[in-house]
């Protein structure tokens, strides 16, 4: 395999991720956050939007889920994207801008049906329940939020063949730099 220029890999990397965006099968990420006891909390999120000039990340959220409390306290967190057909990880750092209510009406509008239901529960998320079931989907435009990421830094790490390792920095003009893997 040739050497990749700096240039390469991050055009990769936001290629990548706007694949992941299309993808009609897979449009998921993993999103990690620090909760109140200051443990690490990972889950999957459907990424909705990305803006490679921007250097922005959008998914959508309930208001209510654990990891929206993590990020009032603490809106930093990181995005993990691994390809096993290219054995490729990227890691993502972010500043995540919880957005809701008025501000995104439109948006609301535009969500489907079907998927209304992940956006208010009662009881609310998080709550002890008697049995699987004992909750109603309450479909309420109140909780639903847009979770824009504010991308600070790009970890790539290649393990295909000769493993190599690049970091971008927004603070550096994402100019790249080569790290040991």
């Amino acid at each position: 395999m040739a050497e990749p220029s700096l240039s390469e890999v991050l055009d990769q990397s936001w290629s990548l991720l706007m694949q992941r965006r299309s993808d009609a099968l897979d449009r998921t990420i993993t999103l990690s956050t620090v909760d109140e006891s200051e443990q690490p909390q990972a889950c999957l999120v459907v990424l909705r939007d990305v803006k490679p000039s921007l250097a922005e990340i959008e998914f959508h959220t309930d208001a209510e889920s654990l990891k929206v409390h993590s990020l009032v306290k603490n809106p930093k967190a990181q995005i993990l994207l691994w390809r096993s057909d290219l054995s490729l990880q990227l890691r993502i750092d972010v500043l995540v801008d919880c957005h809701h209510g008025e501000r995104v009406t439109d948006h609301w509008k535009q969500v489907p049906e079907h998927s209304r239901i992940a956006y208010g529960k009662a009881p609310p998320t998080g709550a002890v329940l008697s049995s699987p079931f004992a909750y109603k989907t309450l479909s309420a435009a109140k909780n639903f939020m847009i979770a824009r990421c504010y991308v600070q830094k790009i970890d790539v790490l290649n393990l295909d063949g000769a493993h190599w390792r690049a970091q971008f920095l927004k603070s550096d003009h994402w100019t790249g730099r080569w790290v040991s893997p």
